[in-house]
């Protein structure tokens, strides 16, 4: 419609910068706490958690008043400027104000990029599009790793160039964008607030639950008592979660996205309910992967589906609103588990996996069905 394949590449380009910083904050988490702490550096997830829940309704309302380019370029703008504050910090504040602005512009790309793609694709390409832009963020994971450990210790504030640099690129990039049709035909609408956003933060508050608990410790817990290194197993069980963002990308115009949304978190309940009583060694390997696989495939999916199940005037909005608070239960997630685990292992694993269902169970009830389904016949 209005999106070239340079235009979807470079896109993909920007939104895997947002990615780069997710992934790389437990390395720099670890290394700081050399230098200023244990407790300071585990508040730097908390201040980029915050910044989820401030990007996705600032960038969120500011895309839906303003235009999805100007929400495109704010995003960008953002993650520059907290790159930089990390490139050059010497304090624990510093480093806590990155990371917050930092987490800002991460959630606003996340509620604008599938928004914006969505709107500029035909409807028989769109659940492809949108996973492309998806795939270029959590391959990211593939390059963060091998990156930490070259840099170590030593030089472990680098970890933000990258991302100041990818920033950069995108903004001389998005001032060129032309803007979304479909929000330029809509821009004197008044904003009117869909009941959907209420469901759909509580499937993200759900899906999130769980997803983060993943990686939390009672996981390498689990793993020790099978029997196994954790590190080792649990970088091998990781690499599920790439390789599911990349199937379901490829898939994501062939499947209904309502059940491509809906089925990967129902099934993370019953196999996480099955995982502490695996036979071998083997069979806890295979489904760990799996779970990981599960926790990748639904990613394309549901960022295309939850753009798709609000009006165009509300959509960025509606996004940012349900996964930015939606990112809440990323946080209460791992604590749970770790609180539970104490009493039962086996047990918490399959309660925290059980909470995944709620968001399979929503998407099922109220969702929509979307797939080669053009925006303007769904909700306008």
């Amino acid at each position: 419609m209005g999106l070239r394949k340079l235009d979807l590449a470079l896109l993909s380009l920007g939104y895997s910068l947002a990615f780069f910083d997710v992934f790389n904050v437990p390395y720099i988490e670890n290394y700081s706490s050399k230098e200023i702490g244990l407790v300071p550096s585990a508040l730097i997830l908390s201040a980029e958690m915050i910044g989820y829940v401030l990007g996705g309704l600032i960038n969120g309302y500011l895309s839906a008043r303003s235009g999805r380019r100007a929400g495109l370029i704010a995003s960008s703008l953002t993650i520059a400027l907290g790159s930089s504050l990390g490139l050059t910090a010497n304090s624990f504040a510093q480093l806590f104000l990155a990371e917050l602005i930092i987490g800002v512009g991460i959630e606003g790309e996340i509620s604008v990029v599938p928004a914006y793609i969505s709107e500029m694709v035909g409807p028989d390409v769109r659940g492809r599009s949108v996973g492309l832009a998806s795939a270029s963020g959590f391959l990211m994971s593939l390059v963060v790793g091998p990156l930490a450990v070259l840099l170590n210790q030593s030089y472990w504030r680098l970890l933000f160039l990258p991302s100041l640099l990818l920033a950069l690129v995108s903004l001389a990039y998005r001032l060129t964008l032309k803007e979304s049709g479909m929000w330029l035909e809509r821009r004197g609408q008044r904003l009117v607030w869909d009941k959907g956003a209420l469901i759909f933060l509580v499937i993200w508050f759900a899906s999130y639950f769980t997803g983060y608990a993943l990686f939390s410790t009672p996981v390498f817990e689990l793993i020790r008592q099978n029997g196994l290194n954790d590190s080792l197993a649990f970088t091998y069980i990781l690499y599920g979660d790439p390789l599911g963002v990349v199937v379901a990308s490829v898939l994501a115009d062939k499947l209904e996205r309502k059940y491509g949304s809906a089925l990967p978190n129902l099934l993370t309940a019953v196999l996480m309910a099955l995982w502490p009583f695996s036979s071998n060694g083997l069979a806890f390997l295979a489904l760990g992967f799996a779970i990981m696989f599960l926790q990748g495939f639904k990613f394309p999916m549901m960022y295309a589906y939850t753009a798709e199940n609000f009006p165009t005037k509300f959509r960025t909005f509606g996004f940012g609103f349900a996964d930015g608070l939606g990112h809440l239960g990323g946080a209460l997630g791992p604590l749970v588990y770790a609180l539970l685990s104490q009493n039962s292992l086996s047990a918490s694993t399959a309660l925290v996996g059980s909470v995944s269902a709620v968001s399979g169970a929503l998407i099922l009830t109220f969702g929509l069905k979307t797939t080669r389904v053009p925006l303007e016949k769904l909700k306008g």
